[in-house]
């Protein structure tokens, strides 16, 4: 395709935006920018050191600081501009054609669960103890975690690599919601009891975690407590912005082509939908490509 002489904006520099900004130049948009608050693009799998990862989008199986690093030579490569360390506070800044919000998810720290408790050391959500365990840090040596979702496995891997043993996830659903063959290759492989239908009703420490009493009355023995998942939508920007918001997943409304209820802005990956893995949200970023040239065109 020649040249499209439009400027487009991505907020956003995990695998949807990446993905997006690599394709909106493979199509022809001659300006291209990523704007990322952390000094480094790449989003979450920059700090989640096992395979899983590029299945869908690149059609490999990688760890997820090789599969960040790839998106980002891509990016490079294609002439996308990354402005790293470039917090975004309003769409009307941006001065650009179309808007792509692709600000993510993160999880529900224990602040939000109103769990209560004393306020110990060695309480951590997956994100800061996957940053920790990739900078080499000591996190604990039995660590419950709470919640049952794909990134709950994850943080197994990620506290053996640490050297801490997951005694325990705990989760108030009935079951665990991932999948069956995750769950072989991680909690059951290494003994992790999977106690579904109970809560953390209370933690108990006073400088660093002792234990952790659940819903049911159960105490067990630990220096470490992991929230997981329990995502929320990266939502601030776009609530600032104006959009209509959806009140189920707490993002903006966007339809089947991405729109959002303002015009030239459109909202992708784990913003926009219940927070699905990177490679299929990267392919949110190349499908939303195409609707964004059709509108600037």
């Amino acid at each position: 395709m020649s040249g499209l002489d439009r400027r487009v904006a991505i907020v956003g520099g995990g695998p949807s935006g990446l993905s997006a900004a690599i394709e909106l130049r493979r199509l022809g948009v001659d300006r291209v920018t990523v704007y990322e608050r952390e000094q480094a693009a790449g989003g979450i799998p920059r700090h989640t050191n096992h395979l899983g990862f590029g299945v869908r989008d690149l059609h490999r199986m990688m760890a997820g600081p090789r599969y960040a690093r790839t998106l980002v030579e891509h990016a490079r490569d294609a002439g996308v501009e990354l402005r790293l360390g470039a917090p975004v506070f309003s769409i009307d800044d941006l001065r650009a054609d179309a808007v792509i919000l692709a600000t993510g998810a993160r999880e529900r720290p224990r602040s939000a669960r109103l769990v209560p408790g004393d306020r110990p050391v060695g309480i951590f959500t997956t994100g800061s103890v996957q940053q920790l365990a990739m900078a080499g840090h000591r996190i604990g040596n039995r660590a419950v975690i709470v919640g049952a979702e794909h990134v709950s496995f994850s943080a197994v891997l990620t506290l053996a690599h640490a050297r801490c043993r997951s005694v325990a996830m705990v989760t108030p659903l009935p079951r665990h919601q991932s999948y069956g063959v995750i769950k072989l290759a991680t909690a059951t492989l290494r003994h992790v009891p999977v106690l579904t239908g109970v809560d953390v009703a209370e933690i108990v420490g006073r400088r660093h975690v002792e234990r952790v009493v659940l819903s049911d009355g159960r105490a067990i023995e630990c220096d470490t407590v992991v929230f997981t998942g329990d995502w929320i939508p990266d939502n601030e920007l776009a609530r600032r912005s104006g959009l209509t918001m959806d009140p189920v997943i707490k993002g903006p409304c966007v339809d089947r082509t991405f729109r959002t209820s303002r015009d030239g802005v459109f909202a992708i990956g784990n913003l926009a939908h219940r927070v699905a893995s990177a490679d299929r949200c990267a392919l949110d970023g190349r499908a939303v490509a195409a609707e964004v040239v059709r509108s600037i065109a």
